[in-house]
């Protein structure tokens, strides 16, 4: 694509085009054009490893010809039907079927939405349904996480503590009965104790808010199995049995948030089967395609399907959709026959390795972190002082991405790649990467 094109579509877009999560008024960055395997490329021929995948969603990389051709027959075929009244698509059955083979545990009915944020906001309603069908109507409130993504639509926000005033303060006042608690941060520990000899305060935080609040106001605990935007934030691994064993003590749903970690991008085909926690709910979306259409779902577990029987739930114009459910149930053989969770599980290793040997002499790097293919490198000041390095951090992302590897760049930054990457790929990518980290030296 020639100069003068990028430069056209740069002028169309600053006319028509409203950003996410960028200044209004501000012109565009970049024009990508084409993706295939890791790689990105952009309108002026520059090629990158998308060592972010994007957001962290294209978990199968670019190019994935079979679940074009899927989405493209079935859009010859039937290319929309509604799920409401009952109705309903031979694609989204199969769909449903195949990722109850997937799912932990008893999670195996599903309810369709676009995305994560409309899966996020529609776990909350089906928690208030439950609890509202069963006649509690005073279980309402949601407990969810500081350092926590959950979405942006009004649903989510709340649950939403990352970066509180980016997401929500244009917004106010948010809707009401949403608490927060300190997160699993080991290595920023709120209640400044130290791991392992801590006992797992954070988890029992949540035993205290219950108490506190009274079990019979509480609908649900919401977090993310791994905090992902919040640059990659990994959980000692007895955090989440001891939520799991809280939750069930006083009866509060509990509901993990797999937008991000779902389908092998821990390493395993959902993030709570880490540590073999089958919660009441999990919320899909990412992964479920590769990202090669718009879908997510809120997986419900028995208990809670039982619970919402006889009452009528909510519903979007998309729900189901049959060419979005086409391109899931090719991106979920993939995942199985390919084996691409164990590709995951066997690079994120490798990764882990190779970074935490070349790394650590480094001076500015405070944690390394990883669970698979998730990453997170959190760079400070000096590793004395563990003051944050915001300003290092962002160096490191325009250094790498000007040798041609993109990475999410804030306090840590964080390494997401396509599951499918090669170990001659992951080479290519910590060849880049590990200089640039090295290279920062203390203030």
């Amino acid at each position: 694509m020639t100069e003068k094109r990028t430069e056209e579509l740069v002028k169309m877009d600053a006319d028509h085009v409203i950003h996410p999560m960028a200044a209004v008024g501000d012109e565009p960055d970049e024009v990508m054009v084409e993706g295939h395997g890791i790689y990105l490329k952009d309108s002026d021929g520059n090629e990158f490893i998308d060592g972010a995948s994007q957001l962290t969603c294209v978990n199968l990389g670019y190019s994935q010809q079979e679940i074009v051709d899927a989405a493209a027959e079935q859009m010859g075929k039937l290319a929309y039907c509604n799920t409401f009244f009952g109705t309903c698509n031979p694609p989204n059955i199969e769909c449903s079927a195949k990722l109850a083979e997937l799912t932990p545990g008893d999670l195996n009915r599903f309810f369709y939405t676009c995305g994560g944020s409309e899966s996020i906001d529609s776990a909350v309603r089906i928690a208030r349904t439950y609890w509202r069908n069963k006649g509690a109507h005073s279980r309402y409130k949601i407990i969810s996480l500081y350092n926590a993504y959950h979405g942006v639509n009004m649903g989510a926000v709340g649950t939403t503590t990352l970066k509180q005033g980016v997401f929500s303060s244009y917004v106010h006042p948010l809707p009401a009965g949403y608490m927060h608690l300190p997160s699993y941060y080991c290595y920023r520990c709120a209640l400044n104790k130290t791991y392992p000899d801590c006992g797992i305060e954070c988890a029992n935080l949540l035993k205290y808010t219950i108490q506190a609040e009274g079990p019979d106001n509480i609908a649900a605990f919401l977090a993310e199995p791994v905090h992902g935007t919040a640059g990659v934030i990994i959980p000692p691994p007895e955090y989440w049995p001891a939520v799991k064993k809280i939750c069930d003590e006083y009866g509060v749903l509990l509901i993990a948030d797999e937008v991000m970690t779902g389908f092998g991008r821990t390493g395993k085909m959902f993030g709570t089967d880490n540590w073999d926690v089958v919660p009441d709910m999990s919320t899909l979306a990412k992964g479920l395609t590769g990202a090669y259409l718009p879908f997510g779902a809120v997986a419900v577990g028995d208990k809670v399907y039982e619970g919402l029987k006889g009452a009528s739930v909510f519903g979007f114009t998309y729900s189901g959709h049959p060419v979005s459910s086409a391109a899931a149930i090719k991106a979920m053989e993939i995942y199985v026959r390919d084996k691409i969770v164990e590709n995951s599980a066997a690079m994120g290793k490798y990764a882990m390795d190779r970074l935490n040997t070349e790394l650590a002499d480094a001076p500015c790097v405070g944690e390394i972190a990883g669970l698979g293919l998730m990453i997170g490198i959190e760079m400070v000041a000096d590793k004395a002082s563990k003051a944050p390095n915001f300003m290092a951090a962002m160096k490191v992302g325009k250094e790498i991405k000007a040798k041609g590897l993109r990475a999410r760049a804030g306090g840590r930054i964080a390494f997401t790649p396509p599951l499918t990457i090669t170990k001659q790929e992951m080479d290519k990518a910590l060849d880049i990467l590990i200089p640039a980290i090295a290279a920062v030296k203390p203030k």
